[in-house]
C-alpha cells in the first residue's frame, strides 16, 4: 500500500532567515518585508527594482529603499550587484553584537549612526507596537515613566487612550529619551497646542538627533524652540496667516524678530512696502527691505518713515523707495 501526502500550497516553500522574524520584524516596514519575501521566493535570478515594483505594485525608489534597510541591518551584502547573506546568522547573539562594536572611521561612524536613527524614525512612527499588559508591566516597573503617565494624565484632563500610552512608552523605551526630559518634551508640546502621539514621536525623535538628551540640554532647547515659536505667530498675526508657515517662512521669522530684534510695527511696515509694490506677501522681499534697514541701523517706525520719506524727495531718485527694493530684489524673482 502506498503513501501520499498533498500539501497544497506548501508544495512549493523556501527559507526565510529566522533573524527576519525574531530581530527585525519590529523595526521592518511592510514595503521592505514584502521585498524580502520576493526575493529569496526567487533567489538564484537576477531580479531588478523595476520588476520587483512591478510585481508589488511598489515604487522603484521604494524597492531600493527596502534593500537599504536590509543591508543597514547587516542581514544582506552587495557584492557587485549581487547580494548576498552579509553574516552568519546563527553565531551567538553575543558575537554578533560584539562585531557590531569594531572601530569605524568617524565618517563611517557617522553614516552608521545615521543610518540607526532612520531605522528608529521609521519604526517609531508607524502604528503602536505595545499591547496593554507590555505598557502596564514597563509603567510598574518604571518610577520616572509612572509619574510621566499620571502627570499627562492632568495635562489631558483625562485618563490616557492606548495610542497616547504607546507614544509615550515608544519614547522612553524605543526612541530612548529620559522620562524627565520627555516630560519637558510633553509640556512643550501642549504649551503649543501639538499633542497628538504622532507629533511627540516626531519631536522626540528630532531631540535625540539633535542630542538633546539631558534636563540642561533640554531646557535650553525648549527656550529656544519657544523663542522661534512666539517669532511664528507674530509674523502669522502681523500678516493675517490662516496657513501652517513653511520652515523657510519660519526661518525668516526668526531672523527678522530674534536676531535682527525688528518690532512688530517695523515688520509690519516692511510686510505693507511688499503689499504696495508686489500686490501679494513675499517673505523674500520683505527679509530684503529689512536687511536693508537693519544694515541702516534703522529700527523704529519713525526712522522707517524719514528713511522712505528722504528716499522720496532724494534728488538722485523721483522713484517711490519701493520701487528701489523692486530693483535689489530681482535675484529673488527665480527662487520664488
Amino acid at each position: 500500500m502506498g503513501y501520499k501526502i498533498n500539501l497544497g500550497s506548501w508544495g512549493s516553500v523556501f527559507a526565510v532567515p529566522s533573524d527576519v522574524v525574531d530581530k527585525y520584524i519590529k523595526i521592518a516596514g511592510g514595503s521592505s518585508v514584502k521585498v524580502l519575501l520576493y526575493f529569496l521566493r526567487h533567489s538564484g535570478r537576477e531580479l531588478d527594482a523595476a520588476e520587483i515594483a512591478q510585481a508589488l505594485y511598489m515604487k522603484e525608489e521604494d524597492v531600493s529603499d527596502a534593500f537599504i534597510f536590509w543591508e543597514q541591518q547587516g542581514l544582506l551584502k552587495n557584492s557587485g550587484g549581487e547580494y548576498l547573506p552579509a553574516a552568519d546568522n546563527s553565531k551567538p547573539d553575543a558575537v554578533y553584537e560584539q562585531a557590531t562594536f569594531l572601530p569605524l572611521s568617524e565618517s563611517k561612524e557617522s553614516d552608521l549612526q545615521k543610518a540607526q536613527l532612520a531605522v528608529t524614525r521609521a519604526a517609531a512612527l508607524r502604528s503602536p507596537e505595545f499591547s496593554p499588559s507590555q505598557i502596564a508591566d514597563t509603567v510598574k516597573a518604571d518610577d520616572k515613566l509612572n509619574y510621566l503617565f499620571k502627570v499627562c494624565e492632568k495635562l489631558y484632563g483625562r485618563p490616557l487612550k492606548h495610542a497616547e500610552q504607546n507614544a509615550l512608552v515608544t519614547i522612553t523605551e524605543h526612541i530612548g529619551l529620559p522620562a524627565e526630559v520627555a516630560l519637558m518634551l510633553v509640556d512643550y508640546c501642549f504649551l503649543i497646542g501639538k499633542t497628538s502621539p504622532a507629533y511627540m514621536k516626531t519631536a522626540a525623535m528630532d531631540w535625540v538627533e539633535k542630542e538633546v538628551t539631558t534636563l540642561s540640554e533640554a531646557e535650553e532647547y525648549v527656550s529656544k524652540l519657544q523663542t522661534q515659536h512666539n517669532a511664528e505667530n507674530t509674523v502669522k498675526s502681523l500678516f493675517g496667516l490662516d496657513r501652517a508657515m513653511s520652515q523657510k517662512e519660519k526661518d525668516f521669522s526668526a531672523l527678522w524678530i530674534n536676531e535682527w530684534g525688528f518690532s512688530p510695527d517695523v515688520i509690519k511696515a516692511a510686510y505693507d512696502i511688499n503689499i504696495n509694490a508686489k500686490g501679494k506677501c513675499s517673505f523674500p522681499y520683505i527679509s530684503k527691505v529689512l536687511e536693508n534697514w537693519y544694515e541702516k541701523g534703522i529700527s523704529t517706525v519713525e526712522q522707517v518713515n524719514e528713511e522712505r520719506k528722504n528716499g522720496k524727495t532724494s534728488k538722485n531718485s523721483s522713484l517711490d523707495v519701493s520701487a528701489v527694493y523692486q530693483s535689489v530684489l530681482d535675484d529673488y524673482k527665480k527662487g520664488e
